[in-house]
């Protein structure tokens, strides 16, 4: 089934990473929010790096540099994220890599068919501020510093 759910770890990673750049006032910096994330620096840096060259984020260079966003979280959809990184999300019609199935009948193409609608529909309509708000890594964010 993991096939049919098409979020990569990168863009995982880059969904959370906006998230906590949205609650700590509109930006990150990579080392931090891969600590946080628990994930490598130079893996989420790159990642971070290959959203600014697609304008979802901004690199603000030096000291304290970081990534920041250029437009409110609630603007921004995980769809927008994913096809940043991704590209279009696929649609699968079979549970194995390759289909093997021909016909329209199959159980699992509906479910397949279903899960994609669905998914679609949940990234279209999430937000990054969506995302930071469900969310919580145990540690205090820079709002919760400041309450």
């Amino acid at each position: 089934m993991d096939r049919v759910v098409a979020i990569s770890d990168r863009t995982n990673a880059a969904l959370h990473a906006l998230a906590l750049a949205a609650r700590d006032g509109g930006s990150i910096a990579a080392k931090a929010a891969a600590r946080r994330l628990g994930v490598s620096p130079s893996y989420l840096a790159k990642i971070l790096q290959s959203l600014a060259a697609k304008g979802i984020i901004v690199s603000i260079r030096g000291i304290g540099g970081g990534f920041s966003l250029p437009k409110p979280a609630a603007e921004m959809t995980c769809l927008e994220v994913l096809e940043a990184l991704d590209g279009p999300l696929p649609s699968r019609y079979c549970l194995f890599e390759k289909a093997i199935c021909v016909t329209k009948t199959c159980v699992f193409r509906a479910l397949c068919e279903e899960v994609e609608e669905k998914m679609r529909k949940t990234l279209a309509t999430s937000t990054i501020a969506d995302l930071a708000a469900s969310f919580s890594l145990g540690g205090p964010s820079a709002t919760a510093k400041n309450n």
